[in-house]
């Protein structure tokens, strides 16, 4: 009989992915039961938290029972209830290590080992007892936590369109809408906003408020500021801050390019706090959003520095990264980018309503220093390049490849396994950005695994703007596809669930502008040659063009590629069954069901084609032969019907 051949586990902060593989079809399969294993034996055997029941059963509670109930029928799976709990906004204590048992089940029949149910049955219907099909496997061991050695690593959780999110305002006597939650994130006493930020929050603010940071001094370069507990933190160190702070372009419906920011500037202002501004009127923006630690002797130390602005969306209502790096050579990169960010002084828009000011651009001697990278290394040798924007002898976008993309390009293109990635507007249908250059490198290597999330479905390949003026209803109406899906290529954009499935109920999606607000790129994850890209660089040429920037390309640095392919992953799994469930309400295609199919078909289709083929990579470490995708499409619109 058929048998799991393989199986691997990868995480960070929050949640792990795990992967396994099979050798073939295992007759009456109803899943797989996937249980937690604390390394140092302070819980019993936990199985993993699922939601979906089989026909006959149902969930109107969305309370969680596990995979000895209702197993997994998938190839991998995401840990969610790792750190955070799904019934409510309970937490558990990072840096811990786990590993992962994985067992296929069946309909309970006579010489079959049952499989023990572990919690109290908390769903209407008949209960379906299983039994195990095969010996379990074990994955390798993994550590939960932010801290990677010479680098922290933490990422939200801030993926609202999500089942507990609505359970858990509604358990708590509040009403689930755009404006609760927006309240709820501004809100520095809320569960809810602690939940969601994670990590985060603790990370972007260190240099403010960890010990570790007490003495010397901070410089930032940030983009937008409105979080209030944030501006506090600034305004409670401000004799040892100084900040460079942008502006984020007029807001929606207003007429000051400084709408966002200028509470919070005049605040910090008036309480002594040292502020450069530095207000673009025009097409660019300061996009910035590091810190640089200074020792007491004046030494650059460590720097911060990732996707996420200190704003209440962007710490709770997107998904987003901070990172700390404790190298003396990348932190003295990023100083001298902070001093020549102040040193390329403009007027600030006068009247602050002027619009298309000539002024308000970046000078000739910052573009040029930005036109060379940093090159440098991690202190545990993972070499290590940084690029600041703009870097272009053109000041406004063009058709050449900017020197900061030319080089991630060029290492796309190498790929030889996989390429994850995350991504919110590079461009306008993907040209000119990381999502063209992953589809060129999966062109040219069919074998090659594409996996990838975007926020707007403006950037999503195939877009077509609407067309008022079009003959056809068609030209009209656009091109706005929920996916893109080409043998192993996978790129899907964030959707929430609006149509009632099963016992699924309808999301919010968002508070604000973006949902994926990541800036990711993983490259061969599981290699010695693994490549991490992060920073705030939006990964399209205006970026490197008109935006101020950071890149990191960060190479063979094993720990920071799975922490950060873990969260591509996560990402990606949870809007890859909404984009599908969205575009088939689109076409007028069957929804999924709500319910687990019953029989072993689903893994006839599982492990057909290129079907596997990402899940058998991160099980194997090996890349799969391509095969015909056929079927992709059905198999597709079953993946990732996960409980968050």
């Amino acid at each position: 009989m058929a048998a799991i051949i393989a199986a691997r586990a990868i995480a960070n902060n929050e949640v792990a992915f795990i992967a396994w593989d099979v050798d073939g079809p295992i007759p009456g399969c109803l899943g797989f039961d996937v249980v937690r294993l604390r390394s140092d034996g302070s819980e019993p055997p936990r199985g993993l938290a699922t939601f979906v029941p089989f026909l006959g059963q149902d969930n109107p509670a969305w309370a969680a029972q596990d995979t000895g109930v209702w197993p997994v029928q998938k190839l991998c799976w995401r840990d969610l209830t790792l750190r955070r709990h799904r019934a409510d906004v309970g937490v558990r204590d990072a840096n811990f290590a786990v590993r992962y048992a994985i067992r296929p089940v069946g309909d309970l029949k006579p010489g079959l080992e049952s499989v023990p149910v572990r919690q109290p049955k908390s769903y209407t219907g008949p209960a379906r007892p299983l039994g195990y099909l095969g010996a379990a496997v074990l994955t390798n061991e993994v550590t939960v936590g932010a801290d990677l050695g010479t680098a922290t690593v933490a990422f939200t959780n801030g993926i609202l369109s999500a089942q507990w999110l609505r359970h858990a305002l509604e358990s708590a006597g509040k009403t689930f809408d755009m404006a609760t939650v927006s309240a709820e994130i501004a809100d520095r006493t809320s569960a809810i906003r602690a939940y969601l930020t994670g990590d985060v929050l603790s990370t972007v603010a260190a240099f403010l408020t960890d010990p570790a940071y007490a003495g010397g001094s901070v410089r930032l370069a940030l983009y937008e500021l409105s979080d209030a507990e944030l501006i506090d933190r600034l305004i409670a160190e401000r004799h040892r801050v100084e900040v460079i702070l942008s502006n984020s372009s007029r807001a929606r419906g207003g007429s000051r390019w400084d709408e966002l920011n200028q509470p919070a500037r005049q605040k910090l202002k008036r309480a002594g706090v040292t502020v450069h501004d530095r207000l673009f009127n025009n097409s660019r923006i300061g996009h910035n959003k590091f810190a640089v630690w200074f020792d007491a002797k004046g030494t650059p130390r460590a720097v911060m520095t990732g996707s996420t602005n200190w704003t209440p969306t962007g710490l709770c209502g997107q998904s987003n990264n901070a990172l700390i790096v404790r190298a003396d050579a990348v932190a003295a990169a990023y100083a001298a980018q902070w001093q020549r960010l102040k040193d390329d002084a403009f007027p600030n828009p006068k009247p602050p309503t002027a619009a298309g000011g000539a002024a308000q651009v970046q000078g000739a001697a910052l573009r040029t220093a930005n036109a060379v990278p940093a090159d440098t290394e991690l202190g545990d040798g993972s070499p290590t390049e940084i690029w600041f924007a703009p870097n272009t002898r053109s000041i406004s976008k063009g058709r050449q490849t900017p020197p900061d993309l030319a080089e991630l390009f060029a290492r796309m293109q190498q790929a030889k396994q996989a390429i994850l990635f995350l991504a919110f507007l590079p461009s306008r249908a993907g040209q000119d950005s990381i999502i063209a250059a992953a589809l060129a490198a999966a062109k040219a290597n069919p074998a090659l695994i594409v996996a990838g999330a975007i926020s707007d479905v403006t950037a999503m390949p195939g877009y077509v703007a609407p067309d008022p003026s079009g003959r056809t209803a068609a030209a009209r109406a656009g091109v706005k596809p929920y996916t893109y899906a080409d043998g192993r290529v996978q790129v899907v954009r964030a959707a929430a669930l609006n149509d009632m499935v099963g016992d699924f109920e309808k999301e919010l999606l968002k508070v604000g502008n973006a949902v994926v607000h990541d800036k990711i790129v993983v490259i061969d994850p599981l290699s010695a040659d693994c490549v991490v890209a992060t920073g705030s660089h939006n990964l399209g040429f205006k970026a490197s063009y008109e935006n101020d920037e950071n890149l990191l390309l960060v190479s063979g640095d094993g720990r920071l590629a799975g922490a950060y392919a873990t969260h591509v992953l996560d990402v990606y799994d949870h809007y890859r069954f909404r984009a599908w469930q969205a575009q088939s309400v689109d076409e007028g295609q069957p929804l999924f069901s709500g319910h687990l199919e019953g029989d072993s078909g689903w893994l006839t289709a599982a492990t057909a084609g290129d079907a596997s083929a990402l899940s058998r990579y991160f099980a194997t470490g090996t890349l799969p032969a391509p095969a015909a995708p056929a079927r992709a499409r059905t198999r597709a619109r079953g993946a990732g019907r996960t409980g968050r």
